[in-house]
């Protein structure tokens, strides 16, 4: 019996399933996929991208309503898509290092992974995702991020390709690559520096704090502290957040720890007349490097500190009153925090309508840092007896939030304290009636807890 028809039919066969693995993949709609995977398909295909990108759970939905058959056949022939599951903590996944995300995105991107367009809010009717993609159509044809990298990377340096260049990283929320931002620099001469609108292009493109890019950005000192103090705050606020987003992601990438202190400094200088939110920002920055880093030790520390003094001991309407007086312009010390008798009348007016954002704003923050030290400091007695009560105040604040009650008790439960652990999960299992899969999380870890086999 000749073998060779045999051979061939297994290598016919064998050739099928490598050319059909792609096409498979892409026939899938929204499906969870690693960046890399979409990446090479989307060239694999010489098809744009088209991202939901989420830091969630596996509850997240890309979609409040159904797409219909026909919108999900215009997304399967027209782009390669697929739902990127990002960890938070994960500040080398090439998203991370190339976006500033904080919500959910929808993200249309090129063939090669530089961005068409950017929506930040859910896409609740489908008639919404259809003009996004008409959009994203349009954008192809014209100037856009690709095609103005490509010519940068050729060697092109004209002021009009820089400047938009520049604009681009502004309009997607991408980190500025500071050799860009250098190259339209050393294009300004000295009477641009003293431009008003040149001085504000420049900071809002995100120049690495104390670089020579920010310090030439600040030739005029004079004329950038005026015109901070004219300019509206959610401007000043872009434009500080902005330069702090891009100076801790340059310490991460550099593993730069001075540079995270810097940038806390900095963070502080922007609260000048709030001490203790500007205390907090000094703070902050330092220690989520740490955290990020995983330098365990010195982490747990710089949190105990950190919370303790800025949340835990500290009532949401202290904070609220700083707020009141900032907004206000009133001077208030760090050691007296007095309003005189009318503003006081004022601040009490004014705290009723906000007084259970703040109570939530702190129970969100405390929660947070309890869920940290249940990670980093699951060995440390001292740590999770810190978490315990910030978990408990943060229950105290807002006592409706299921994820809280879960918190706590697998807290209660590293210490020892079954009992409490078991009573605590009862109430997460309750809070959680609604939403079917977290209500048979919740009963599956009190189960476990009961059997004293919780991790």
């Amino acid at each position: 019996m000749s073998i060779r028809p045999y051979l061939k039919f297994v290598f016919i066969f064998f050739l099928s399933e490598l050319i059909g693995l792609p096409l498979a993949a892409q026939s899938k709609f929204l499906q969870d996929i690693r960046y890399d995977s979409l990446l090479n398909l989307a060239k694999q295909h010489n098809k744009p991208m088209f991202l939901v990108v989420h830091q969630r759970d596996e509850l997240f939905s890309p979609f409040t309503t159904p797409l219909s058959q026909k919108a999900k056949d215009i997304l399967n022939e027209q782009f390669v898509s697929g739902i990127i599951q990002l960890d938070h903590d994960d500040i080398h996944h090439p998203l991370h290092k190339t976006y500033s995300l904080s919500t959910p995105i929808y993200l249309f991107t090129d063939r090669d992974g530089f961005p068409l367009l950017r929506h930040n809010q859910p896409i609740k009717q489908e008639e919404a995702l259809i003009s996004l993609i008409d959009s994203v159509h349009e954008i192809t044809k014209g100037e856009n991020m690709g095609k103005l990298i490509a010519q940068y990377r050729k060697g092109v340096r004209s002021r009009s390709l820089l400047t938009n260049l520049l604009k681009e990283y502004q309009a997607f929320g991408q980190y500025s690559d500071q050799q860009v931002l250098h190259d339209y620099l050393a294009q300004l001469t000295v009477q641009e520096l003293n431009n008003f609108e040149t001085v504000i292009f420049l900071l809002r493109s995100g120049p690495v704090y104390n670089s020579k890019t920010y310090l030439l950005a600040r030739t005029n000192s004079k004329m950038v502290d005026s015109l901070y103090t004219t300019l509206p705050l959610p401007v000043r606020m872009e434009i500080n957040n902005r330069i702090i987003r891009q100076t801790f992601r340059e310490a991460l990438e550099k593993q730069n720890y001075s540079l995270a202190q810097e940038i806390g400094h900095f963070a502080s200088q922007a609260w000048q007349k709030n001490y203790l939110r500007g205390d907090i920002g000094r703070n902050f920055y330092p220690m989520e490097y740490k955290r990020l880093l995983r330098d365990t030790s010195v982490y747990i520390s710089m949190a105990q500190n950190h919370y303790n003094n800025y949340f835990y001991r500290v009532d949401p309407d202290s904070i609220a009153r700083l707020d009141f007086a900032q907004d206000r312009g009133i001077n208030i010390r760090r050691y007296a925090q007095v309003l005189d008798s009318a503003q006081n009348v004022l601040f009490q007016q004014w705290i009723e309508k906000g007084r259970e954002r703040y109570k939530e704003d702190q129970a969100r923050h405390l929660s947070y840092g309890a869920r940290q030290l249940l990670v980093f400091g699951r060995n440390n007695p001292d740590a999770l007896f810190d978490a315990i009560r910030w978990q408990q105040k943060a229950i105290v604040q807002n006592p409706d939030q299921g994820q809280y009650h879960h918190t706590l008790a697998q807290l209660l439960y590293c210490v020892g304290f079954y009992a409490e652990a078991e009573v605590e999960q009862q109430r997460a299992i309750t809070l959680f009636k609604s939403n079917k899969v977290r209500h048979r999380q919740m009963r599956d870890a009190l189960k476990q807890m009961q059997a004293r086999l919780w991790r």
